[in-house]
């Protein structure tokens, strides 16, 4: 193989590589949202939108983060918020929509990391 050609070879190895590697940050970077709702198909249920990016389910610490907002989310569309005044019956009700709500984000999501982490936080309330 003659200079010239080696040349040309390692350039388009490097343009493809470059265009692949670029390719797979915006993988990366993908922004994704999902919608926490009621869980009740009664009515038309309040929801919230909770945003992650894809990168976070890489480490256990990002999956927990993004577990927590949908946590957050599901408490919030379902009414039980910090310090809120709810009878025993309103706060049980509240808490068995939150926690339809926060399997169906799961579930959703289905990210292998996330479903272990909601398992694994259902197993300690159980």
């Amino acid at each position: 193989m003659t200079r010239l050609n080696s040349a040309l070879v390692l350039r388009r190895t490097s343009e493809r590589l470059t265009a692949g590697v670029a390719a797979i940050a915006a993988t990366f970077l993908m922004v994704a949202t999902v919608e926490v709702r009621a869980a009740d198909p009664a009515f038309d249920a309040p929801r919230i939108s909770v945003s992650y990016q894809d990168i976070e389910f890489a480490t256990a610490k990002g999956t927990a983060k993004v577990y927590r907002k949908l946590q957050s989310a599901a408490n919030k569309v379902c009414g039980l918020a910090p310090g809120g005044k709810l009878t025993l019956e309103q706060h049980t009700k509240a808490q068995k929509c939150a926690d339809g709500a926060l399997a169906d984000a799961v579930q959703r999501i289905n990210r292998p990391m996330l479903t272990s982490v909601h398992e694994a936080s259902a197993r300690k309330v159980g």
